[in-house]
């Protein structure tokens, strides 16, 4: 790749010095590193210590140092690099590559990390036979004679600084997510529920223009408000399930075309789809269209009793998930006890307290699902500036 005449391409090597300090008989923070985090506490990650009798030969990093786990992983097949920036000291294992700049600028170099550049490079000398210990074969040699691209200081500066800003961006808005997925929990804690521990449960209040009265509500079985579906067609055309034509839901995922089953259950929109079977347990799904989904799915088809919009918040909540689990059978291939689900016991109210609460839930989920789209897009955007920037394709106003 072509570099601008005033940047040039420099071994690591020429700007990099390997620590080697050890932790010996000294009191340090043990880390590990986690792919896509970055450095954790090791008895956090591991539920407990790992360094043990290594611990003395673990290596000493300094804030600013950095360290490459050469641990593979699906996100980061050729391993990754993280700086060491949220503490003064700490001490990694000493399989880690950890090193320290001594020209250049620091966040410079972390955002071409983080961006993948060495990625090739890594790929082209690592040999693939296995290690006993899980790391990839990767001298640390052949790490240090990789090449990065280097511009002029100022330049490398301003780029850390406008890559960093967007991923101030991206972060404040994932703490939006969570907090938007906590009122979410809050949300269908107080409106589902009728007591819950350690809570002060208001029983009547007013939402929306309609009277919540908990009091008046009635324990109610799923089975006597869902019938599930037998319904097969074995003439299937091109209808299939996945996560675009399904309500946002609790961690869906796309299912396989339906001319991969040898029969397929029918659904129709406003069914609630359950996963019955591995990797499906503990999904819920509500279709937004009539469609055709694998056998191990079950199709919950709503009576008169109840709006599937309301009994999806019931059924895509984590207490009626876990309760799901204690009916699964089976080791080499769990599936869910239809009977088992089917005997659920929760509180039903009225059907114009279901719509609006319904219409609460969902507007909550809306919010949700378009913060998710929001965040994507920034990691796009992060995406393709670090392309146009630590290439030199697009230069930065100094």
């Amino acid at each position: 790749m072509k570099l601008p005449d005033d940047w040039k391409y420099i071994k690591l090597s020429d700007i990099t010095t390997p620590l080697t300090e050890m932790a010996g008989d000294k009191k340090y923070e043990t880390l590990s590193i986690s792919a896509g985090i970055g450095f954790v506490n090791q008895a956090k990650k591991f539920g407990k210590e790992l360094s043990g009798k290594q611990y003395e030969k673990y290596t000493v990093l300094q804030r600013g140092d950095f360290s490459y786990n050469k641990g593979n992983s699906k996100k980061y097949p050729q391993g990754c690099i993280y700086q060491l920036t949220d503490r003064d000291c700490a001490a990694v294992p000493n399989v880690f590559e950890s090193f320290r700049f001594i020209l250049g600028i620091n966040d410079y170099y972390e955002q071409l990390f983080m961006s993948g550049f060495l990625n090739h490079q890594l790929a082209s000398r690592i040999n693939h036979g296995v290690r006993d210990d899980g790391l990839l074969n990767l001298t640390g040699k052949d790490f240090y004679d990789c090449f990065v691209p280097s511009p002029p200081l100022a330049e490398q500066k301003k780029i850390a600084e406008i890559l960093y800003k967007q991923d101030k961006l991206i972060l404040f808005k994932q703490k939006l997510l969570e907090q938007k997925q906590q009122q979410k929990k809050w949300l269908m804690q107080k409106l589902l529920e009728v007591s819950y521990a350690g809570a002060d449960v208001e029983e009547k209040f007013s939402l929306g223009g309609v009277v919540i009265d908990k009091r008046r509500w009635k324990k109610e079985i799923l089975g006597n408000v869902t019938t599930y579906s037998c319904v097969r067609k074995k003439d299937l055309e091109s209808s299939y399930i996945c996560t675009e034509n399904m309500k946002p839901d609790f961690g869906g995922i796309s299912f396989y075309k339906t001319s991969e089953f040898i029969d397929g259950v029918c659904y129709e929109k406003g069914d609630i789809l359950l996963g019955n079977i591995r990797p499906y347990l503990r999904k819920a799904w509500m279709a937004d269209r009539d469609g055709v989904c694998s056998p191990d799915v079950l199709v919950l088809k709503m009576t008169d009793k109840v709006f599937s919009d309301f009994l999806y918040n019931v059924i895509a909540n984590e207490k009626f998930l876990k309760y799901v689990m204690k009916g699964v059978k089976g080791t080499k291939m769990p599936r869910g006890d239809k009977e088992h689900v089917m005997k659920y016991v929760f509180y039903l109210p009225s059907l114009p307290e279901q719509k609006i609460i319904a219409q609460v839930l969902s507007t909550a989920d809306k919010e949700i699902a378009l913060l998710k789209s929001s965040i994507e897009q920034e990691k796009q955007k992060k995406k393709s500036l670090a392309q146009l920037l630590l290439t030199g394709t697009v230069r930065v106003k100094i």
